[in-house]
């Protein structure tokens, strides 16, 4: 039994199989990572707590 053949690429079933559960997973993670990742709560952890309303101090400012 020959799994893939691809060109003069032969892959046994095992291989195959191998390759196949490897490329689900890598997909599944990577739409895990996706749906999951919040980036707008990432970037509002790094800004600073505004409590006024004035705009955000220049790079020659100080805090």
């Amino acid at each position: 039994m020959i799994g893939i053949v691809i060109g003069n690429l032969e892959l046994d079933v095992l291989t195959s199989t191998v390759f196949a559960i490897a490329a689900i997973f890598f997909l599944g993670s990577f739409i895990f990572v996706s749906r999951t990742n919040d980036m707008i709560g990432a970037l509002k952890s790094l800004l600073p707590q505004r409590k006024s309303r004035k705009p955000l101090p220049g790079p020659d400012e100080p805090l």
